[in-house]
């Protein structure tokens, strides 16, 4: 309760409850915490005995996430939005970084043009990849959706069918019940006593045939309700095959094109994708999953810690612009949020987004947590730099700091991996750009 204090409405945790391998989950609605037991019974799960269709807790709450708890108790008109854990920031002790996280942190220390080529061609499948494994992981997410509501949905008609049986069962019965007492409360020769437990007999059925018509509408409602969910479940589902398929063939082209030589390295960075993923928050992979993958590592990326290179690398591309509109007749403002990301001149386990707005460059830390990457001391961090870029191009900066007015709109650098190798990548080790 006290985890859920300050928390909005639909935030949760799952704590051991007093019977031995059950559970209880604690969820905040209306601004008052609500405890369910949650049963585990023969390897599964659910709020009661009649419910036990999930394979775990987890997949209990997976489910809950879209689909309300008013399915159990029609008090609880809330879904499991928020999971509330105390996430520890890089500067308070150890973050417990993942392999696929330590891979990334090395890109901006390349050497030579080479490795610096081979290194931004990696990030490349890895964005592609990673945004596949989204695709996949919300695939699922969605299949097994489906099967617990259609489980639900089979429990339901099951109920329903054992209610209109009893109802059959006991509409018959009464009539038979009221005929025989009307009979007795005439009689002169029965007692009152067995006129009364007659009266009684007939009140508790009549009560009992009301209480099963009221549950029968109920449990009809729910079902009726339940088809709904299931039907926008499935258009979930077709929406989240098609992406699947769309960034499938993404992912592929890139692959094709990669140098083979760097077959040993794809296959690592391939195996620690789906891990980077599943342990990613749900909430983050919906939110990046429909993010376009606008640019490449290579135009954003660059392998100096110089803030006067990274200045002067950012007015060189707003000139460029410029210039490119002039030959089109295109008349505007100059262009604001023009930026890179390079690696930090004091910090080593930090990089800089550096990024032009009005007539000024901001260089703003990055930090990297065992969630991913964001800006010092904020909320939101991201799974790789890439997701990071992505963000921050469909949000604004000023929710990180007042002054940068602007979302991340151009990169810096108008480059490929597959340029002329026989010149230096201008964002490169070694390159220096002058005012």
């Amino acid at each position: 309760s006290k985890a859920l204090s300050d928390q909005p409405d639909g935030s949760f945790v799952v704590r051991n409850a007093s019977t031995p391998g059950d559970f209880t989950l604690c969820v905040k609605f209306e601004g008052q915490v609500k405890l369910l037991k949650i049963v585990v019974k023969d390897g599964k799960c659910g709020f009661n005995s009649d419910s036990m269709t999930h394979q775990s807790v987890t997949n209990l709450v997976d489910f809950h996430r879209k689909i309300s708890l008013n399915l159990y108790n029609d008090a609880l008109n809330v879904c499991l939005l928020y999971p509330v854990s105390v996430r520890r920031n890089s500067q308070n002790g150890k973050p417990l970084f993942k392999k696929g996280h330590l891979q990334q942190r090395l890109v901006l220390t390349a050497k030579n043009d080479k490795e610096w080529r081979d290194r931004l061609e990696m990030e490349a499948l890895r964005a592609v990849h990673l945004a596949f494994e989204r695709g996949a992981k919300l695939f699922d997410a969605c299949h097994q959706e489906m099967e617990k509501a259609e489980g639900l949905y089979h429990a339901l008609n099951q109920s329903i069918k054992e209610t209109e049986l009893k109802l059959r069962q006991l509409v018959p019965l009464a009539t038979v019940e009221r005929e025989i007492s009307e009979e007795i409360q005439t009689s002169l020769s029965t007692s009152e006593m067995i006129k009364e437990v007659f009266v009684n007999n007939g009140e508790f059925i009549k009560e009992s045939i009301r209480r099963m018509r009221a549950e029968l509408k109920e449990l009809l409602e729910k079902k009726q309700e339940l088809s709904k969910i299931t039907d926008e479940i499935e258009s979930k589902k077709q929406h989240a095959k098609h992406r699947l398929s769309e960034l499938m063939e993404v992912r592929n082209a890139v692959y094709d094109q990669m140098d083979p030589s760097l077959c040993t390295r794809m296959a690592q960075l391939l195996d620690t994708g789906g891990e980077l993923i599943n342990s990613e928050p749900m909430k983050v992979t919906q939110l990046l999953a429909d993010l376009e993958l606008r640019w490449t590592p290579a135009q954003f990326l660059m392998c100096s810690s110089s803030k006067e290179n990274a200045a002067n690398a950012l007015i060189h591309a707003r000139y460029r612009i410029a210039q490119l509109d002039k030959a089109v007749g295109l008349k505007r403002e100059p262009m604001d949020g023009i930026f890179l990301i390079r690696a930090s001149k004091s910090y080593t386990d930090k990089l800089v987004l550096s990024v032009l707005h009005g007539e000024r460059v901001s260089h703003c830390l990055i930090e990297q947590n065992e969630e991913g990457w964001g800006f010092e001391h904020s909320n939101v961090y991201l799974t790789t730099i890439h997701d990071f870029v992505r963000y921050y191009a469909h949000n604004s900066l000023e929710t990180h700091a007042d002054a940068i007015k602007t979302k991340l709109r151009v990169p810096a650098f108008d480059v490929a991996t597959k340029e002329d190798v026989s010149k230096p990548m201008r964002n490169g080790p070694g390159q220096v750009w002058t005012p």
